[in-house]
């Protein structure tokens, strides 16, 4: 008489793929508290979650692939590494790159830094007191991002 096969290592692996959605919120949740607290946003993060932001869950690779990536695209500064401390420029630079945001014409003709901040100043994602030079808190970057995906999505 044949012996019926073993159920149990197909059952594992069933219930280990259907358990295993369910970290990925709890990783999104702690990554979110890191960024909230940090009184200086690396490069890492930031671009961790503004491309997360374009390509949705599917698209998140980590911050350290989202760098590499934002790196190769031309988003980020040359010399940037991924745990270094992103200034208020440099992120606009990331975001009006990453959400095509349309520049002024000093952004047109030289696209940089200065001129992004200038631009998302101007359209009212960056309130408050500001400089292109200043270091990015977690909560200001997260209030950033909202605005920008408030307005991206009404374009």
């Amino acid at each position: 008489m044949k012996e019926p096969p073993e159920k149990k290592p197909i059952l594992f692996a069933v219930c280990f793929l259907l358990c295993l959605p369910a970290f990925l919120p709890a990783q999104t949740a702690a990554e979110m508290d890191a960024v909230l607290e940090a009184q200086a946003l690396s490069y890492a993060q930031a671009a961790r979650f503004v491309l997360a932001s374009l390509d949705g869950p599917a698209g998140d690779k980590g911050a350290d692939a989202a760098f590499e990536a934002a790196l190769a695209k031309g988003w980020l500064p040359k010399k940037a590494a991924a745990s270094g401390t992103v200034r208020l420029g440099e992120l606009s630079f990331l975001m009006v790159r990453a959400f095509n945001i349309r520049g002024g014409f000093m952004y047109a003709l030289l696209p940089g830094p200065r001129y992004a901040f200038r631009t998302m100043v101007s359209r009212s994602l960056i309130q408050g007191a500001a400089d292109p030079g200043m270091a990015v808190s977690g909560e200001r970057f997260l209030h950033i991002l909202g605005r920008v995906l408030d307005t991206a999505g009404g374009e």
